[in-house]
């Protein structure tokens, strides 16, 4: 069994400390192709059922963190949210992806942070009308965005599906214009929807 690292450790235990024990997590290891020391050598996905307060399923990755992100100085661990119960294929389907995505800068020599948008990931579990995926910071004024450890500073990136009518809005003409549509759109980034 592979053992996590320094860094690794202190980022799991943060997860505890703020979401509580997982209701599961599932390793993936073994990175493909023969550069696979310039990958994590595993990420797990946990994830977090809802509760009466945070109507919300919850995923992360842990793990991701070991290697700093290409042409970065930091780290990133993945959270991603959809609203309510969700099926166990879908939680499955979820966790494969979410996997998947962690690999996706180290195999492709990607530099990813807040508010950057990867376009064309793939289907997205859960959100069958979103073409691309946007890297959100806290979603709340001093929300949880990064764990600082002993050398690494470890930036969360909330992972968010978006219709191609977002994505237009977000990178033709900005992050207050985005925000703005969403607000006046009644946008809930947490469910499927149509791209109006």
């Amino acid at each position: 069994m592979i053992r996590p690292s320094e860094r690794v450790k202190r980022v799991y235990h943060k997860h505890i400390e703020y979401f509580g024990e997982p209701s599961l997590s599932i390793r993936y290891d073994h990175p493909p192709g023969s550069k696979a020391n310039e990958y994590p050598p595993f990420v797990d996905i946990m994830v977090w059922p809802p509760e009466p307060e945070v109507e919300m399923t919850t995923f992360a990755s842990i793990g991701m963190s070991d290697k700093l992100i290409p042409d970065a100085e930091y780290s990133v661990e993945l959270h991603f949210s959809q609203q309510g119960v969700l099926s166990e294929e879908t939680i499955e389907k979820t966790t494969i992806f979410l996997a998947n995505l962690s690999l996706y800068p180290f195999m492709n020599s990607l530099r990813i942070d807040w508010w950057h948008v990867l376009a064309n990931p793939g289907i997205i579990p859960g959100f069958s009308n979103s073409t691309s995926l946007m890297f959100h910071p806290s979603f709340v004024e001093n929300g949880w965005d990064s764990i600082c450890t002993d050398t690494v500073h470890v930036k969360i990136l909330n992972v968010v599906p978006i219709t191609n009518k977002e994505r237009l809005v977000l990178v033709e003409q900005g992050r207050a214009a985005f925000q703005k549509y969403l607000y006046e759109n009644e946008i809930n980034l947490f469910v499927d929807r149509e791209s109006i």
